[in-house]
């Protein structure tokens, strides 16, 4: 008899739900831990003064590498009833990473190891990261990392240098993050550039060009890349929404139910 777990026998037919790995970010204030909170039975990972505000259940606030792959490894090994493990933020867990280089090399700055190494043991710490929450993922736990925006120089090889939203993390931190990544969701206020324009349509004397961003204080969820910002998306989910869990969640379970990938 075949006992092997290849065999016929073990086929698996249908569609799975999985959990998800989600990356948010966007800029200060938008609301993108208030957004991890509304997740199913969410723990937090966090800065203290990030989450203050927040009715969460948390971890205490790590204070070394250590205390952060420990937290993770104690959702692994020990039972519990959360769904959710919330990493708040990317940012603040790479400024731990690179301590922990520094404590381990006798170095006072990670720019005093030779040859930029510094920032490669960097980079494979946040690999270990990445592989440890995804063993939480594969025991049926969403993951969900925050992070902070910044405005980058994009060096476009097709056309003129440009401007753009991205991660605030390292340029070698920030590709792992976004491959990892379900979904790589950027939040912003709801904002337009006008230009002022007289009654016919026609910009205004001597103040041709200045456009101007008009705030309409809507917070919005952007799915899909664009020459602004960074984003991804698994399923084929509305290209932008309201920053609302309740209308995230949905829309992706709607598209995960129809297969419908972008």
């Amino acid at each position: 008899m075949n006992t092997s777990r290849m065999s016929l026998s073990n086929l698996v037919t249908g569609r799975q739900q999985r959990p998800l790995r989600i990356v948010i970010y966007g800029v200060d204030g938008i609301g993108k831990s208030s957004f991890a909170a509304c997740a199913p039975a969410p723990i937090f990972l966090a800065a203290e003064d990030g989450t203050a505000h927040l009715d969460v259940t948390r971890f205490p606030m790590p204070e070394s590498w250590n205390d952060i792959m420990e937290a993770i490894g104690v959702l692994y090994d020990q039972p519990h009833e959360f769904k959710t493990l919330v990493i708040d933020s990317a940012d603040w867990a790479e400024q731990i990473a690179r301590d922990a280089v520094c404590i381990e090399n006798r170095v006072a700055s990670i720019e005093s190891i030779p040859y930029g190494k510094g920032w490669v043991y960097s980079q494979e710490k946040f690999s270990q990261l990445l592989r440890a929450l995804d063993a939480l993922y594969a025991k049926g736990m969403n993951i969900i990392v925050v992070a902070h925006a910044q405005i980058k120089a994009f060096n476009d090889p097709e056309h003129e240098s440009y401007d753009r939203y991205s991660l605030k993390l390292d340029k070698r931190a920030d590709p792992l993050f976004r491959e990892w990544a379900d979904y790589v969701l950027f939040a912003n206020w709801d904002t337009r550039v006008e230009t002022p324009t007289d009654s016919k349509g026609k910009p205004l004397p001597g103040i041709e060009g200045k456009a101007k961003g008009r705030s309409y204080g809507k917070r919005l969820l952007f799915t899909q890349r664009s020459a602004a910002f960074d984003a991804k998306r698994r399923f084929n989910i509305p290209d932008r929404m309201e920053l609302d869990w309740g209308l995230f969640w949905s829309a992706h379970h709607d598209a995960a139910n129809t297969s419908t990938q972008p």
